[in-house]
């Protein structure tokens, strides 16, 4: 009688958190948690430096590297403090679209291979996540 309660107690917990997710967080190289925007898959999102607002200046080699993000923004997930209306949509001068927050286009790292990597942050001293 003990363990099938202890076992109902397990699942009812487990399928409380199951619609709970964590993939925008992870542990920084100093085990302290840290949060990012990423893709509904958990892909880590990155701002690149030389850009200008609403413009992209990663085109040829850059792009093979840095994929540009255009995505749904119901579907991102956004830490606590990062509010929908910091995002909007450009079209690339290859008549592309490109998601933006806060006026900085947004881009994926071709090395993150998984949900949670950010292999990217601080590539070269300008790309970065957004924490």
């Amino acid at each position: 009688m003990k363990t099938k309660l202890l076992l109902t107690i397990a699942a009812t917990t487990t399928l409380l958190f199951a619609g709970c997710s964590t993939s925008n967080s992870h542990l920084n190289a100093n085990s302290q948690m840290v949060s990012h925007l990423s893709d509904s898959s958990g892909m880590a999102l990155y701002t690149f430096d030389k850009d200008t607002a609403n413009q992209s200046n990663c085109y040829n080699g850059c792009e093979k590297k840095w994929p540009v993000f255009y995505g749904n923004l119901d579907k991102l997930k956004l830490p606590s403090d990062v509010s929908k209306s910091d995002f909007g949509t450009i079209t690339r001068k290859n008549g592309a679209m490109q998601t933006t927050y806060k006026s900085k286009p947004l881009y994926y790292f071709f090395k993150d291979a998984k949900s949670g990597d950010t292999n990217g942050d601080g590539k070269k001293g300008v790309w970065h996540i957004i924490k």
